[in-house]
């Protein structure tokens, strides 16, 4: 039913629904392209953090350099998050997830050929931005799309490739440092990664559905429940979007400490192999994958909060752990590396309860700048600092991710809880 002006009318509006708008094919086309969208993601977060050690030989700077370039990466997906959001809401989703991944495979090969740390540097900001367009996009596909209002457990697979990526780059690195030598192995890594995700692009021009919650959106008048017209967010949406923001940072905290320092704290500290680390390190996502569906299916159950609340309490107790352990024997030490491996359990819930906490007008928007801005300082400005806290020794550092678990456990208790949401074009 259309309005005088052309215009899909409330009701009309309101029956396109994530449950009733797609073909089957349709569904399964945008759920491949956001799995794939968030390992290209997830394989850029670690494509500096794994090959610390052989970015700081190859440019001859110290380890913390390496960590501020991480830094300001993550910083500039805060811009991208809200660049890219902002383009999703306006443009649409398809034409965002082209830009962003094309803009990124490009900064990563180029990245692969500068000798210059300076210009280095200035490629991975460029990454950040075109990355800070993956999460508010990819989980706005997900929520508009996905036909069960039980989105916990596929959130959290969803979730989980943002870790399943990281252990493609660590095998990726691996293979690449491994056969080539340092220098030439991180470089090989970068533009064999940058090559994949530009044929990925590609792909997604031609392949993938445009949101059809997000067109009804837009030809939509822009009205509340009353009739008046609405324009922006009102007071209670955005004071919850700050808990939810306070509480992402802090998982991005905790996750950021474990995936910063620990291939370099397993190398330098526990004195373990190239082959070792990387075998304790896939060992350690496996495991954070296993914590992210546990926490994801529990959020089905019992809601979003309490599950991230749970996940909050693991969290404290594997940072914990870590820190009475962590000082002993090396192989002790290594064990003890485990508990902050599922300390950020809570991802596996917070990917869905952003998504359907922003209503669809403006959800890659509101996710992206909530997930971005969380990034932002959790995992950019968080572990620089620990890192100066704990003057270098990169076991306090690890440990002090744990501050971040206790932040993510307070602030999801302010957050209103979103479970079985219906996801329409007006909500």
């Amino acid at each position: 039913m259309t309005s005088q002006t052309g215009r899909l009318a409330p009701a009309a509006v309101t029956a396109v629904t994530a449950a009733s708008a797609y073909t089957p094919r349709e569904r399964k086309l945008i759920l491949t392209f956001a799995i794939i969208g968030a390992l290209i993601e997830s394989m850029e977060l670690n494509l500096l953090s794994f090959p610390l050690r052989d970015l700081a030989g190859s440019f001859a700077v110290t380890n913390q350099a390496v960590v501020g370039v991480i830094t300001l990466q993550s910083v500039a997906s805060i811009a991208g998050g809200l660049l890219f959001g902002w383009l999703a809401d306006r443009h649409g989703r398809k034409l965002t997830y082209v830009a962003f991944t094309a803009l990124y495979s490009v900064a990563a090969v180029v990245g692969g050929f500068i000798t210059d740390f300076g210009v280095f540097t200035a490629s991975r900001v460029v990454a950040g931005l075109a990355m800070g367009g993956a999460f508010g996009v990819i989980f706005a596909m997900f929520a508009e799309s996905w036909r069960s209002p039980k989105r916990g457990l596929m959130g959290a697979v969803l979730q989980g490739m943002f870790i399943a990526g990281t252990l493609i780059t660590q095998l990726v690195l691996y293979i690449t440092i491994s056969t080539l030598g340092s220098d030439s192995g991180w470089r090989a890594g970068f533009v064999g990664i940058g090559v994949g995700c530009l044929l990925i692009a590609g792909t997604a021009a031609i392949w993938l559905p445009e949101s059809k919650l997000w067109q009804a959106a837009r030809s939509a008048p822009r009205r509340s429940g009353d009739g008046a017209a609405r324009v922006r967010p009102d007071a209670a949406l955005v004071r919850g979007g700050l808990f939810l923001t306070l509480c992402t940072t802090g998982v991005f905290a905790a996750s950021y400490s474990y995936i910063t320092f620990a291939p370099t704290f397993l190398r330098e500290v526990a004195g373990a192999s190239l082959t070792t680390s990387t075998l304790v390190l896939t060992v350690g996502t496996l495991l954070g994958i296993a914590s992210y569906l546990v926490a994801g299916a529990l959020s089905d159950r019992v809601g979003r909060r309490k599950a991230t609340l749970g996940a909050g309490v693991v969290g404290v107790l594997g940072f914990g752990a870590f820190a009475l352990l962590a000082s002993g024997s090396p192989q002790l030490a290594i064990v003890a590396l485990m508990g902050p491996a599922i300390g950020y359990a809570g991802f596996g819930v917070l990917g869905t309860w952003i998504s359907e906490y922003y209503p669809t007008r403006f959800r890659a928007f509101g996710s992206g700048a909530t997930y971005y801005v969380a990034r932002g300082i959790g995992s950019g400005l968080f572990p620089l600092a620990a890192l100066a806290i704990a003057g270098g020794d990169l076991r306090i550092a690890l440990t002090l991710g744990g501050v971040g678990a206790v932040v993510g456990l307070v602030g999801c208790l302010f957050v209103p809880d979103t479970a079985n949401k219906i996801i329409s074009a007006d909500r």
